[in-house]
């Protein structure tokens, strides 16, 4: 019988293997639990391959995750990557991170390159939940409790912002008389999440220092969904709010919303590859785009949230914008085109009048006249709710978005809002 040859390699192999050395290409596998909502904890991982690695470092105190589904999990995996090194291998199991090491980079003479390795990791998650320190209801120093003759108005930003949107508007405010609270939490986390997290810390702030008298809120854009929860959901304290002054708010959804999870999905990479470790896992942490699918014409979410109808006893006003990113002259442009190629033969033509059923809302978001450049005027609006104005601003403009307009000019919506909030708070 013919032997087989024995492989050239095999010497070597025997070799290594008497000295104790281990086998070239042998590979340990760390898996690390992912938690009850499918995401990876960071401080297990620095953990777990501090272990396999031999290195001594002090877990992270993070109460941060990372996802591992869709294009987020995807930017998990490059992030991971960039961080322990293009050597790990960064797989996904069911109900696990599973990362390959080269048994043979695990042992002493690299221990010092894994502890930078797992240091700088520790730290950038240090860095990311610090963050979290400021979501939550804050008091400006104009707030009084209880104070009649200082009404408090509260503050709830929308997607892609935080309460520094509103720097331009809270003088106005303060020098109105009015005492300022302000509520922040992570725009790109599933809207239910944010509407869970603003009735609790309302009702967590108002027991704190003992408030009894109502207050105003004042949300801007995707502020207004989560205000409203509160104020139309179960739940709420009795006669804690006077009025709700929603402004472009995405009352019945935005098409526009599409392109967040892609504008998020870019500014993540450009983290990664720029090296800002721990701004990308801040941003993955709260999550990509999740909330831009609960603003989606139509969805659940909002099938949900309009269904209960506005809060009785509460005071509702809606100013939208009039000021697009298309002129008038452009969007017939763009629907002539449209037209045009639609009336094809073939695939072509089958494919453009498919690709073109939503066009007509989409433009009513970003055309002047019909929207603000995010939210079309109409879906701004809410059944049983009367007051509703429309001025010459767009999105940001409304509030004046530092953003877009660094000065402290005008704000356009200062007047309505300062009228309504004069005589909701004079009947009460």
């Amino acid at each position: 019988m013919k032997r087989s040859p024995i492989p050239r390699t095999a010497p070597a192999l025997v070799l290594m293997i008497m000295l104790g050395l281990p086998a070239y290409g042998a590979e340990r596998t760390i898996r690390i639990p992912l938690d009850d909502k499918g995401r990876v904890p960071v401080a297990e991982v620095v953990s777990a391959i501090g272990a396999a690695t031999g290195v001594a470092i002090e877990r992270p105190a993070v109460d941060l995750s990372l996802p591992t589904k869709g294009i987020a999990g995807s930017l998990t995996r490059t992030l991971l990557q960039e961080c322990l090194g293009a050597d790990v291998r960064v797989a996904y199991r069911p109900g696990a991170l599973e990362l390959g090491v080269d048994e043979a980079g695990l042992g002493e003479p690299h221990r010092g390159e894994w502890k930078t390795r797992l240091d700088e990791l520790a730290e950038r998650s240090l860095q990311a939940s610090r963050r979290k320190q400021y979501y939550g209801m804050s008091a400006r120093p104009s707030y009084r409790a209880n104070d009649a003759g200082r009404p408090t108005v509260c503050l709830v930003h929308g997607l892609n912002s935080s309460s520094g949107g509103f720097a331009h508007l809270i003088p106005h405010l303060e020098q109105a008389g009015y005492g300022v609270v302000v509520f922040d939490y992570p725009f790109n986390q599933p809207i239910d999440d944010s509407c869970a997290q603003f009735r609790c810390d309302w009702q967590a702030f108002r027991a704190r220092v003992e408030e009894k008298r109502a207050w105003a809120i004042l949300a801007h854009s995707m502020g207004a969904l989560v205000a409203r929860s509160y104020v139309e959901g179960p739940g709420r304290g009795k006669e804690d709010v006077s009025s709700l002054i929603l402004v472009a708010p995405v009352n019945q959804g935005a098409h526009v919303a599409r392109l967040q999870p892609i504008l998020q999905t870019i500014t993540s990479l450009y983290a990664i590859n720029g090296g800002r470790t721990g701004h990308a896992l801040a941003q993955l942490s709260d999550g990509i785009g999740q909330a831009a699918d609960d603003m989606l014409p139509g969805s659940p979410f909002l099938r949900r949230i309009n269904a209960a109808g506005p809060a009785p006893g509460v005071r509702y006003h809606i100013v939208a914008g009039s000021v697009g990113v298309l002129s008038g002259d452009v969007r017939r442009q763009v629907e002539e085109r449209l037209e045009a190629m639609s009336r094809g033969a073939g695939l072509f033509g089958m494919v453009t009048r498919v690709a073109g059923r939503d066009l007509p809302a989409v433009l009513d978001e970003l055309a002047d006249g019909t929207g603000d450049g995010c939210v079309a005027i109409e879906r701004t609006r809410l059944p049983g709710v009367d007051d509703h104005v429309v001025i010459r601003a767009n999105h940001a403009e409304l509030i004046r978005a530092p953003l877009l307009f660094a000065d402290d000019g005008p704000v356009p919506c200062m007047p309505h809002v300062l009228d309504w909030l004069r005589e909701d708070f004079k009947e009460r």
